[in-house]
Formats: C-alpha cells, structure tokens, sequence
C-alpha cells in the first residue's frame, strides 16, 4: 500500500507538470491577440498617413507619429518571448515582419524630414505589407483557437486522470482505514491475549517463586525433622564467625550431638519408629532451643546446636540440660522408650582464635567421640591434648591399612590341651602387630580399630588366610581355631571365602574352628544362623567364645548351631578361694555334657586352678601355664614344653 501511494504520489507530480505545459500552451491564444492587435496598430498608422495624404491641407505629422511610436512599441514586443515563439512558428511570419520592421524603421527616422512623395512610397509599402499581416493575424488566430481546443482536450483528460488517481487514492485511504480497523481489533484480541498471557504469566512467577521457596526451604531442611539441615548450619557457622571479624567479638561454641544405640532400636523396632522417635527428638530440641542459635540435623542421628556468648561452664551445662532433655522417656506408638545422647563441645573466641568451621567441627567431634567412649558424663568439652590424641588415633588407622595391606600383621599361637590326657587339642590363633616405631600394639587396640574404620574383613581374612597356611605345614593334624567378628560372619560372601582360603591351603576343613562371640545374634539374628549352619555343613566348627561375658541365656546355647563353648577367663580366677565359683564352672562342664558340647576353659595361669577343672572334669584347658601365644617359628619348643608341664601337673 505505501508503494502505492509513492507511486501514486510520482505519477500526481507528472500530471501537475503536463497541466502546466497545456496551461503555457494556452498562452499562445494570447500571443494571436496580441499580433492582431499589432496588425490592427500597423492598419492605424496606413490610415493616418492616408488621411495626411488626402488632405487638401496637410496638417502636421504628429498624428502619424503617434500612431507609429504605438506601433513601434507592439512591433517591439513581438522581438520577445512568446510572441517571437509564435512567429517562428508560422510560415513566412519571419520574412514579413522583417519587412515590415523595415519600412518601420525608415518612417520612424525620417518621419519628420521626408517630402510627401517618399511618404507616399512608404505608404505604399506599408500597404502592400498590410495584406500579409493580416493573413498571419487570420492565420494566428485560426491556430490559436485550434491549439486552445487540443489543450482543453489535454486538460479535460489530464482531469480526468488526476481524479482517477485522486479516487484510486480515496479508495487506498479507506482500504488503509479498513486495515487500519482490522489491525486495531486484531491488536486489541493479542492485547486480550497479553494480558491473559500476563496474568498466567504471573500466576507462573507466583507459584514458581512458591517452589523456589519451598525448593530452597527443602535444601536447607531436613524432610523428616524440618530442622536446618548440615547445608544451612554450615553457611550460618561460617555467617557468624565472618561477622565477628568486622565487629566485636563472640564466643562461638558448637555442640554435635549423637544418640547412642539408635540403630539398635531402628533395627529392632523398625524404621517408622526410628524416624518417629527422631521427630520427637527435634521437637524437643525446638522446645528446649530458646537458648540456641540455631539447630540442625547433620543426617542419621547426629544433630548439632550453636551456642553464642556462652562461657565453657555454661556451654557444657546447657549440654548436661540437653541431654537431660532428650534421655526423658518417649511415648511412640503406644510404647514408652528411652534413648540416651552423647554431646560434643567446642568452642573458639572468633575473630581473636583463628579457628573455621572445619576446625571447629574436627574439634566438636573430637569430643563427641570421647563422650562416647566415656561411659560416663557422656558430655565432653574439646580440650588440645584431645586434638593430639586425635591425630596419633588417625595415624594409627593410616599404619593399620599400611600393614593389612602389606601382610605385616603376624599370627601367634596359643596351644589347647586335653584336660586328661595331656594331649594336645590344637591351638588358637591371635592376631599380632609390632608397630614399627611404637612398638607391639595390643590386640584390644587396634582390633577395635579395625572394626571403626572397616577393616576387620580384610584383618580377619588376611589372620584366617595365614592360620591354615601354617596349619598346612604340620605333621599332625591338629584343630586351629580362628576369631570371627560380627562384621565378618555379616557377609554375603564369607562361607565362600573361608572354602577358599581352605582350598588354598589344603586344609581339611574339620580342622579348622571359628570363634564367635554371643553379640553376632544381636542383628540379623536369622541370617547369622543360616551362615553358622553353611559353614557347620562344610565341615567348620563354631565354638561359642567369651560364654558367660555377654548374652548368654540357654536359649541362646538352644537355638545357636555351635560345637563349643569357650568359658571366659574370669570365671576361673577366683576358683581356687570361692566355692562359687567353682560351682558355676561345674554347672557349666555339666551343660556341655548334656549339650554333648566341648567345653574349652580359658585363662588358666596356676596348677591349682588347673587341678580343680581337671577335678571337674572340664575337657580342654588354654592359659599361660601351659604357654603364651607365640610365632609358627617357636610352636615346636611350646608343645615340647607344654607337654613336660601337663606331664608333671598329672
């Protein structure tokens, strides 16, 4: 439409310029006017001469001269513009007016001084000329009215054109309205549309930024407690200690708090009842909170709490109140259970103690980790020497997994006699670990250790594995018994890998015994009996070691498949001054008996204790008066020994 218009615009340009050529045109129809009229000034001039002539009385000249100055000034007009145009135009125009311009010009020098009879010549010239004048003022007229009518024919078209282009505007301005109308109402559906977009666009911003509240509210809090999570606690930790540099300062103390025995009752009582007992836990924590900064669930078990302006007096008895709190029997599911806690605390002055919130947090756990081992108060304040304890603990487990996985870890061996015979059962194999600048480890050092730090599979595989080597060398084959731990006989993979470790060393498996311990039964009971019975069937012994120190119960000796019953060594200590004691150790030996069990004593260190098992008739004796454990190398020396001893006890 607009090129159109342009267009139209261009072509209205060109059709004003053609009317304004017709209209100069049109001018010529003065110009054949204008010549008559001369022709008619030239016609006055031969009159007043005639009349000079034909007077009777000649008067003066001054009429002719007049009548001729009149002509000079049309004749004049002719030499300029149009009029010469016209005169070019017509045929022998030139020609008779130069003529004429001729006699003009004599008449106009000499008007004045020439006699009658060269006026007279003049005049006869002048008359000759009068007739071709005349015919080109007919003619001029004639081509005047003739050109008139073909411009009015050019105007009327020219008209006519100019409306048709005026109309072809008219009707591009109403389609520019019609579309105009259109766009209008198409603009005001989008605009509808806009703000039907605009109001769900800002239902979605809404309820976007809805979720992203919620979003960063699930990020920053724990689902089942709705408590800040560990993410949330760690950014205010370092928030409170970043503030405290640029301004005054703040005693920060931290608090990690763990429930001991969680797992136990999850295991026991299920998940739904661990995580109701947990949402209870929060909620007291809420209520007792009014102190607190702020606490969070750091996962599990583990919850913490941030203290601010507290002195380390009033750090560790806010932590003796917590714990109080949260000891306080629960009410889950009709049930009333009671779970303990053990807290950590540490503190730091910031900005003045240059401590973050990695420090801060190894620290709170340093002291969480001894409140457990305690026993005790089970709250612990952070003190150095902890850190220090703390760091020989971790290099301790670094060369614990050095020398698991380099084998430098030794077996020793500890004999079993028959109790009346003398003979020798077999022996039991310990583990043992001569630290290279610490010296030798003790086994309740760093056995423990193994079990923290997940390495007791590969503690008892690598004992198991060497014990049956060993075992594979000797004349006699005698009964070499292996502890197990919980962790291992847990293992989808441990029958397998004791046929292994068997096949590998040639080893019938009769020969081999496996010591367990009554705390195997506590976690996944069914399980654990269904290993006993796959290794019992492979040809493996179990013996029950540590009886009478744990669980013992005779459901237990009942249900559990074992093959012996190792008698712990306290239960021999005191025999020889009480006849309890002995009594007890009777009624045990009885039990087997009825069982159809063996029962192995341990712990015998005098002849006088071994007299009174022999004297009730126990089978198998194990103690340091028939020998310590000591290496494969030396085990020929010992039974030597152990058999002259047995010989002169008997």
């Amino acid at each position: 439409m607009i090129a159109l218009f342009v267009g139209a615009t261009i072509y209205l340009s060109y059709t004003v310029g053609e009317r304004q050529a017709v209209l100069r045109d049109v001018v010529h129809h003065n110009d054949a006017w204008a010549l008559s009229q001369t022709v008619q000034e030239f016609l006055r001039v031969g009159e007043a001469i005639s009349i000079h002539l034909l007077s009777d009385q000649p008067t003066s000249r001054s009429n002719i001269r007049l009548r001729l100055d009149i002509a000079i000034s049309r004749l004049s007009a002719l030499r300029e513009g149009s009029l010469r145009s016209f005169l070019e135009d017509m045929p022998n125009g030139q020609i008779t007016f130069a003529d004429l311009e001729s006699v003009v010009a004599e008449l106009d020098e000499t008007l004045e001084t020439m006699s009658e009879q060269e006026l007279s010549q003049d005049f006869a010239r002048l008359s000759a000329l009068m007739g071709p004048i005349t015919g080109l003022s007919s003619q001029a007229i004639q081509q005047s009215f003739t050109s008139v009518d073909e411009n009015l024919k050019s105007l009327e078209r020219l008209h006519l054109t100019f409306g048709a282009v005026v109309a072809f505007l008219i009707l591009c301005w109403c389609g520019l309205i019609l579309i105009l109308i259109r766009q209008n109402r198409l603009l005001n559906l989008e605009q509808g549309q806009s703000m039907i977009l605009n109001e769900d666009l800002h239902a979605a911003g809404k309820e976007l930024r809805d979720k992203n509240r919620s979003l960063e509210y699930a990020a920053n809090h724990d689902s089942l407690t709705d408590l800040p999570n560990r993410t949330l606690f760690w950014n205010e930790l370092e928030a409170v200690i970043r503030s405290s540099r640029v301004g005054e300062e703040i005693t920060v103390s931290l608090l990690l708090i763990d429930l001991d025995e969680f797992k136990s009752i999850n295991d026991t009582l299920g998940h739904d009842f661990g995580d109701m007992m947990l949402q209870q836990v929060s909620e007291r924590l809420r209520q007792f909170g009014v102190k607190a900064h702020i606490f969070c669930r750091l996962g599990g078990d583990e919850f913490a709490c941030l203290l601010l302006h507290n002195n380390a007096e009033d750090s560790v008895t806010y932590a003796r109140d917590l714990r109080a709190e949260i000891a306080a029997p629960y009410q889950i599911f009709g049930r009333q259970v009671q779970i303990d806690c053990s807290i950590g605390v540490a503190m730091t002055q910031a900005p003045s103690e240059e401590v973050g919130v990695p420090m801060l947090f190894k620290r709170a756990d340093i002291a969480l980790y001894r409140a457990k081992i305690t026993h005790q108060d089970r709250v612990c304040l952070f003190e150095p020497f902890m850190q220090r304890e703390y760091d020989e603990r971790k290099a301790l487990e670094a060369d614990l997994r050095v020398a698991i996985t380099e084998r430098l870890i030794d077996v020793a061996y500890q004999i079993q006699l028959d109790v009346q015979s003398a003979e020798l059962r077999g022996v039991e194999a310990l583990a043992r670990w001569t630290h290279p600048t610490r010296g030798p480890i003790s086994p309740a050092v760093f056995i423990p250790l193994a079990e923290e730090i997940g390495l007791i599979e590969e503690l008892g595989l690598l004992i198991l594995t060497k014990a049956c080597m060993e075992a594979s060398t000797w004349h006699r084959p005698l009964m070499v018994a292996v502890n197990v731990s919980s962790l291992q006989l847990r293992s989808p993979d441990f029958v397998h890998t004791v046929q292994d470790a068997l096949q590998t060393a040639g080893v019938d498996p009769r020969r081999l015994e496996l010591e367990i311990t009554e705390t195997v039964l506590l976690e996944k009971r069914d399980d654990v009996f269904q290993v006993l019975h796959e290794l019992r069937r492979v040809g493996v012994t179990v013996a029950l070691d540590d009886f009478g120190t744990g669980y013992s119960s005779l459901a237990v000796l009942r249900d559990i498949p074992f093959d012996t019953i190792k008698l712990d060594k306290t239960f021999v200590r005191d025999i020889a001054l009480d006849r309890k004691s002995q009594g007890l150790l009777e009624l045990v030996s009885d039990l087997g008996k009825l069982l159809e069990k063996e029962v192995i004593v341990e712990g015998i260190e005098t002849a006088e204790q071994h007299a009174i098992v022999r004297h009730l008739g126990c089978n198998t004796v194990q103690g340091f008066l028939f020998g310590h454990p000591v290496s494969a190398s030396d085990l020929g020396a010992l039974r030597s020994n152990s058999a002259f001893k047995m010989e002169s006890l008997t």
